[in-house]
């Protein structure tokens, strides 16, 4: 028995081993990462690391806890990808059918119902669809004509279609529009980083969709105007970013009327909501010096 121990070791190298009760243990190759004070050794089974097709012994490198938190901040550092990748898991025909028939279970056990009832989804489902760029009108207006065409007219940086030809469909009527400032990335910040000249065709097409994911699958897709748009979120609006107020000023309607109000809130490093200070009818009788 002693002889076989010893030739398993000898085989697996230094990330395997036999403990004195006959245990045959890995080690995890980036345990010592993610939790420094835990020991990497664990049984070498798929309890503990994922089934690969390692030919040693069809198990993968990293533990299971590892493998986890590897993938999200994979995630969190390529959003793009992930998004990518999610959508292609879930086109396949397989996994199509097993989120349909998740979905229709919670669906009929009235989960979604009661979900959307929640304060906390609601005020998130506000604020995503209500979610507006903080830049000044002089921003705005740099932004606007860093995409300016050849000919110098102010353009839509995804399509190319000038501003004086961006008519809006106002029941039934039409008026010449600004253009939208579009959040590149959806969920990205509100501010001259993210924010590009968008006509009201690409902003209601794009929608919530990645934009290397959409843009590239356009008919009007040229490399110019998407190299433009990387240059202009990377390092162009830095030339243009103007100081921020210390504080954020929101208008908002009055519940069940059609008048308004004005509240003073504090705000974080990254410009996020912490408390409103004071609520006022009129916007400049908000004290300030509540900041």
């Amino acid at each position: 028995m002693a002889g076989i121990k010893d030739n398993i070791v000898q085989t697996y190298g230094e990330c395997h081993k036999i403990t004195e009760e006959g245990e045959l243990q890995k080690k995890c190759s980036i345990h010592n990462i993610y939790f420094s004070e835990e020991d990497p050794w664990m049984s070498c089974t798929e309890e503990y690391f994922y089934k690969t097709k390692n030919k040693t012994d069809g198990l993968g490198t990293w533990c299971k806890k590892c493998s986890s938190l590897k993938a999200q901040q994979w995630a969190s550092e390529n959003p793009e990808r992930k998004r990518i990748s999610d959508n292609k898991r879930r086109t396949l025909p397989e996994n199509r059918e097993y989120h349909h028939g998740k979905r229709k279970a919670a669906s009929d056990a009235g989960y979604y119902k009661e979900y959307n009832k929640r304060p906390e989804v609601k005020a998130r489902k506000y604020a995503d669809k209500h979610r507006n760029h903080e830049i000044s009108e002089k921003e705005w207006i740099h932004c606007k004509n860093f995409f300016k065409d050849k000919e110098g007219d102010q353009v839509c940086a995804y399509c190319g279609k000038k501003l004086q030809n961006h008519l809006i469909n106002r029941d039934g009527i039409f008026k010449l529009g600004d253009f939208h400032k579009e959040h590149v990335h959806d969920k990205g910040a509100n501010d001259l980083s993210n924010c590009i000249p968008s006509c009201r065709d690409c902003n209601s097409s794009k929608w919530s969709w990645g934009f290397e994911e959409w843009y590239k699958k356009q008919t009007f897709y040229t490399v110019y105007r998407y190299s433009k748009i990387i240059l202009w979120i990377t390092e162009g609006h830095k030339d243009y970013i103007e100081e921020k107020l210390p504080y954020r000023i929101i208008r908002k309607r009055n519940e069940g009327l059609t008048t308004y109000h004005y509240e003073l809130w504090s705000i974080d490093s990254d410009r996020n909501n912490i408390e409103c200070l004071d609520t006022k009818i009129r916007k400049k009788d908000l004290d300030l010096n509540l900041i």
